[in-house]
């Protein structure tokens, strides 16, 4: 079955304690605070990972963030029973941890478009855009807590534009707004007080013309 571990628990080798302490510096650098660990469940098998999802998993599906735990596949079989090399396993790895930091700071998980893309930018993703981009990436306002598989690339060109053009600070104090929001009225009042422009279709063309 599944084999789990922290950095606190004994399972743990030296290998994934480094990965794991890496990964932690670099969240808590860019969150400005450290989150406590959700436990680490390494799933050995594509039916053990069924069994936990309680239904059939996609072969891209490799991990998930759930009720503080992160559920990943070993990276023994990692290539084995997925879509995916080796090789993305760290950076699966920290996608994973990066919601466990948006969680803890935030008490929530929308707008799942800020949630997965800043999860695939610090994780050190490549965005890859299709020629219909413009089209897809203005799609943002469907994603408040709405998601399909173009949700990542979406969310992943906004966050890097957010931070790129107006820095960090603003940024991390729209997320830790949202422990006061419960709605996407809510959030686009509060995106405007943050940026000085309309969390909007008109707005946000602006930007790709």
């Amino acid at each position: 079955m599944t084999k789990f571990f922290s950095l606190k628990s004994k399972p743990a080798n030296k290998k994934m304690e480094k990965i794991l302490e890496k990964i932690n510096q670099e969240l808590s650098l860019f969150f400005n605070f450290k989150a406590e660990q959700p436990l680490l469940f390494l799933v050995d098998s594509r039916k053990d990972m069924d069994l936990i999802w309680g239904k059939k998993t996609e072969d891209w599906f490799v991990g998930a963030f759930k009720h503080n735990n992160i559920y990943i596949f070993n990276p023994e079989i990692f290539e084995k029973v997925s879509s995916h090399k080796r090789e993305e396993f760290v950076q699966i790895l920290k996608h994973e941890y990066c919601h466990a930091y948006y969680a803890q700071l935030t008490n929530e998980y929308r707008p799942l478009w800020l949630n997965e893309g800043l999860a695939c930018f610090l994780s050190g993703k490549k965005l890859i855009l299709k020629d219909d981009y413009k089209d897809q990436i203005l799609d943002i306002f469907s994603y408040f807590d709405h998601t399909n598989p173009v949700i990542y690339r979406v969310g992943q060109f906004w966050v890097q534009l957010l931070l790129k053009k107006f820095g960090k600070k603003k940024f991390i104090s729209l997320i830790k707004a949202m422990r006061l929001i419960s709605t996407e009225r809510q959030f686009s009042d509060k995106f405007y007080e943050t940026y000085g422009f309309k969390f909007n279709r008109s707005s946000f063309l602006k930007f790709i013309e």
